[in-house]
Formats: structure tokens, C-alpha cells, sequence
């Protein structure tokens, strides 16, 4: 219940009341912005207050408030009003961690980056966390279990990282979408999925690199897996297309027999058109012997020339 009031708080009021609640929200965003705001716009806004607290008769029809939503949206944009009420429902909200951001999302988002980052140190410092650490060959017990959350913790900062990132670029903009929430956290499981299995699949040798220290290759690709995890995705993707072309023949020989089809097509239609351009030149011929209008034979001949060579238009 507290997350769809967080949404949308006023859902039990009517539409005219929602639309002015709209109205309100983006005339204090585009004030704040320093925009131009036409003086009648805030004149109905300010009528539809008197309504509420009793100082005026109910003289604002839905067609104006309308009007005014709809002159307030474009004067807005690219902020979209869904958006700009949100921030403005949001601020009225008591909230005991609303310091960690303006929307319940990111908060969300932010407390799972706190986590995973205290994951990620407070076990970096134990014993179990080493070069030889985390095989799920040569592991087990305690010292896999502590390997296996260090990797979550560092998917854990990627992840968060990448949503964000990408939430902020939202909200900056003002078009955040809050239908969208889940779809971060999907990304956010993702990526643990990605970071934890790209970490214990990988061996730390299979990626040299002088500019890497030794050990890190590991915590790399969790982040990595963590922040993408289309990653992890491609990776798989790969290996399947590796097995697959053990049975239907290499990728080289898959291209070299889809352009043998189509030169072969090509071919076909060439012999139609010459077939059909012989036949136009015999009956041609036959005609000339006739008796024929130089226009009419000066006109198929046109004709027979745009059938072997077609102008192109333009």
C-alpha cells in the first residue's frame, strides 16, 4: 500500500482534482526554472485553491484546468507532469532516509549500494579472501561461503552503480517513469546473477594485463557482470554459438552458402530478363519489316532500353 501511495497518492480523488494537483506541481517547477508562466494560467490555478478552502464559488470548469495542463506540459518539457508530482508528492512525504534521494527508488537503490559496499570491505578484510579464494572446485565451507558474498557485494556496487546512474539521468530530466521501478530491480538481480557467475567461471589467468594487479581480475568482472548484464549475456551467447557451429558447420561456411543462394537467385532472374528481352527484340524485328510508325518503333525501343537498363528516378 505504501509503495502505490508513493506513486500516486491521490488516486481516491476525482480527475479534476488530480489535474489541478498536475497543474499546481508544474507551474512550481517552471516557476523555479525561471519560465515565463502567462499571468491567467496562475489566475485559475489560484481560483481553484479559493474552491478548496472555501473562498470562492466552483466557477473553474474542467475545460479550463485542461487547458492550463495542457499549456503548463508543453511549457515544461522535456519534465513530463507525472514526474514533477512525483518530486513535488515526494517532498511532502516524511521519509527518515530521505536525505539518500528525492524519490523512494533511488533511496531503495541507495541503501542496496550501502550493502553491498560494507559487503564488499568488511569481508576484503578477513582471511578468507585471497588470490586461491572462491573455487567452488577447490573451496568449501566457510572460506567459499565468505567468496562467494565478497563477489555479491562487489556485483552488488556495480549494479547499484548502473541503476543509479541511470535513474538520476531520469529524474535530472525530469521524465522518471515511477511504472518503472521494478524493471530496475530486475536489471539490479541481473547483475548480481551476472557478477557472481562471470567471478567463479573465469579464471583469474584466462585475462592478462600488466595495468591489473594481481587478484583483481576476479572482483573485476563481478563489478563488470554487476554494472552489464548483458555481459554475462553475450558471454553465453557466445559459447553457444561455439557448440552450435560444432554441428551446422562454422559461421565462414554458413556465409559462403547464403551467398551461393543468392548469387544463384540473381542468376535465375538475369536469365528470365535476357529470355524476355530476346523475345521483345524478335518481335521488334518482325515489326520493322511492317510498315510502322517511326514514333511508335522510336517509343518500344525506349521501352526495351529501360528493360535492360531501367533509369533510375530522381
Amino acid at each position: 500500500m505504501s509503495k502505490q501511495r508513493n506513486i500516486n497518492p491521490y488516486a481516491h480523488l476525482k480527475l479534476r482534482d488530480q489535474v489541478y494537483r498536475e497543474c499546481r506541481a508544474m507551474a512550481e517547477y517552471a516557476l523555479a526554472k525561471g519560465k515565463t508562466i502567462p499571468p491567467g494560467t496562475i489566475k485559475t490555478i489560484e481560483r481553484y485553491e479559493g474552491e478548496e478552502e472555501g473562498k470562492a464559488k466552483r466557477d473553474v470548469e474542467i475545460g479550463e484546468l485542461v487547458a492550463v495542463h495542457e499549456q503548463l506540459a508543453k511549457l515544461v518539457q522535456p519534465a513530463t507532469p507525472q514526474t514533477i508530482l512525483l518530486l513535488d508528492i515526494e517532498q511532502e512525504t516524511p521519509s527518515l532516509i530521505k536525505f539518500l534521494g528525492p524519490v523512494g527508488l533511488v533511496r531503495q537503490l541507495m541503501l542496496a549500494a550501502i550493502i553491498s559496499l560494507g559487503l564488499f570491505i568488511g569481508l576484503s578484510l578477513t582471511p578468507y579472501v585471497n588470490l586461491d579464494g572462491g573455487n567452488i572446485f577447490e573451496s568449501s565451507g566457510i572460506d567459499l561461503l565468505v567468496n562467494l558474498f565478497f563477489f555479491l557485494g562487489a556485483a552488488g556496487l556495480g549494479a547499484s552503480f548502473s541503476a543509479l546512474y541511470k535513474a538520476n539521468s531520469y529524474i535530472t530530466s525530469g521524465t522518471f517513469d515511477p511504472t518503472h521501478q521494478a524493471s530496475y530491480w530486475i536489471r539490479f538481480f541481473l547483475g548480481l546473477i551476472s557478477g557472481l557467475l562471470l567471478a567463479i567461471l573465469i579464471k583469474e589467468q584466462s585475462i592478462q594485463n600488466d595495468l591489473l594487479a594481481e587478484g583483481i581480475v576476479r572482483p573485476l568482472l563481478a563489478i563488470l557482470g554487476g554494472f552489464s548484464a548483458d555481459l554475462l549475456y553475450t558471454f553465453l551467447n557466445r559459447f553457444v554459438e561455439a557448440l552450435k557451429s560444432l554441428f551446422q558447420g562454422s559461421a565462414q561456411q554458413m556465409v559462403e552458402m547464403k551467398t551461393q543462394e543468392i548469387q544463384s537467385k540473381l542468376a535465375g532472374q538475369l536469365a528470365q530478363t535476357q529470355l524476355k528481352v530476346q523475345q521483345d527484340l524478335l518481335k521488334l524485328q518482325q515489326e520493322i519489316g511492317s510498315e510502322v510508325d517511326p514514333e511508335e518503333l522510336k517509343a518500344k525501343l525506349n521501352e526495351l532500353m529501360n528493360k535492360v537498363a531501367p533509369v533510375s528516378e530522381g
